[in-house]
């Protein structure tokens, strides 16, 4: 008896013992694991701080009259590989970055030691940034959006003796930009010069703010004058469902585009790629004029005529590829080259909007766009974007059913900034200011 216990009692801590060894084990295995992650992140962290230590940032400032190409013309000459990885770094931003450069903005780009590209920078205000950085697969693009506060703000007022509505509009505080797109679209409609003292008007703008102070951007949803003599006219802001669509405008409530004196745009959808004026060519490699504006859009986009006109020129040559070209009503002319195709002959008589080619990439061209210049009356070049464009003169069918329910959110936006309390905007105008915040 006593030696059956005896035995029983040593398979026990035998048994005891081969359950602890397994934990040693199971344990050891653990450590193991946890160790090569450790080494993995301390192997990471080590990685970084030598891209710290070892990166440098360089910087290019837009000037005046300057487009994308000036600037990373200028960036590529600073950094090694730079035709190759500048041009990486561009076409993994083309498709998601609309470039309005105004002067006295900067890209960035930080390199490492070997003066290689690592990230690029581009910042269109403080809340938004454009990122391209190098990873094992090549230059990814990425949004950085910082949170901000958007508040809407409706403006009420009259005209004083011997005042203008822009006059009041600049006292008041509203951005110069805003000012000149509420007397664009009113002045469409409205005879300012009929306007009398005591006519009255009502804006509503929506402004986003970063750090609850800090203007960032800001849209017109909506304008309103009346008066005595002029009438009582409104506009409302129409937003397509692709935010680069040219169809993004200001119309009445019936759909009537509210641009003064515009042509269409030769494209639905517009992707800036080279602006009007002196570059670097992308392919000569030397400064020269650009004599237009360079839409990038793929193969086979339909081109539409920006005006009525006759077409004077339909044909081909090794520097424009398929082109043509459209005079108009007061003598100028309007050109559209490196067409995949071309839908019109010399003589026939166009309408506004109607279709006459196709983009592509004809002639000396590096991709898919359309190049759309214009000649005044005295045949000199022009920037095509001094000439007020519009995509349609009148919205219909979708586009018109998407407007009406658009109107009808803005006049609930109306009544509910109008809810909120009245302030006078400034001592200087009896103009008077409601706010509300919409986050």
């Amino acid at each position: 008896m006593i030696r059956g216990l005896f035995v029983l009692l040593v398979l026990l801590v035998c048994l005891t013992g081969c359950r602890e060894e397994a934990k040693i084990q199971d344990l050891t295995r653990e450590q193991n694991a946890l160790q090569l992650k450790v080494d993995s992140l301390n192997a990471e962290i080590k990685k970084e701080q030598n891209i710290a230590d070892n990166s440098r940032i360089i910087s290019d400032t837009v000037c005046a009259g300057e487009g994308p190409f000036h600037v990373f013309s200028r960036l590529k000459a600073q950094v090694a590989n730079g035709d190759e990885d500048l041009g990486k770094v561009y076409l993994a931003m083309q498709d998601s970055v609309e470039f309005k450069l105004r002067v006295g903005e900067k890209f960035y780009v930080m390199v490492d030691s070997n003066n290689r590209v690592q990230k690029f920078r581009y910042a269109v205000n403080p809340i938004t940034i454009h990122m391209v950085s190098r990873t094992d697969t090549g230059f990814v693009y990425q949004l950085v959006e910082k949170p901000v506060v958007k508040k809407q703000s409706i403006y009420e007022g009259v005209l004083e003796e011997g005042s203008t509505l822009n006059g009041i509009l600049f006292k008041v505080g509203i951005p110069a930009r805003m000012v000149g797109i509420v007397s664009g679209v009113l002045q469409c409609k409205v005879a300012f010069p009929l306007a009398r003292a005591r006519d009255r008007f009502r804006i509503l703008l929506e402004d986003s703010y970063y750090q609850d102070s800090i203007w960032v951007s800001g849209k017109v949803i909506y304008a309103e004058f009346e008066g005595r003599i002029v009438g009582h006219h409104e506009a409302f802001r129409y937003e397509d469902v692709d935010p680069r669509s040219s169809y993004n405008a200001h119309y009445t409530e019936m759909g009537d585009a509210l641009i003064f004196d515009g042509l269409r745009y030769p494209l639905e959808h517009l992707r800036i790629t080279s602006s009007f004026g002196s570059r670097i060519h992308p392919i000569t490699g030397k400064r020269t004029g650009h004599n237009g504006i360079d839409y990038g859009a793929p193969a086979g986009t339909v081109v539409h005529a920006v005006a009525e006109g006759v077409v004077t020129v339909s044909g081909y040559d090794g520097l424009s590829g398929n082109k043509v070209a459209i005079k108009h009503r007061d003598n100028s002319v309007s050109w559209y080259m490196h067409m995949q195709s071309r839908g019109v002959g010399v003589g026939a008589k166009v309408s506004p909007g109607q279709a006459i080619g196709r983009v592509g990439s004809t002639g000396r061209s590096t991709g898919p766009h359309l190049h759309f210049g214009f000649k005044n009356a005295q045949g000199a070049w022009i920037n095509p974007a001094s000439k007020t464009m519009i995509a349609t003169p009148k919205l219909a069918g979708a586009r018109l059913a998407r407007l009406k329910e658009q109107v009808k959110e803005i006049r609930k936006q109306i009544e509910l900034t109008l809810a909120a309390p009245a302030v006078r905007a400034n001592d200087s105008t009896d103009v008077m200011v409601r706010m509300r915040s919409l986050n």
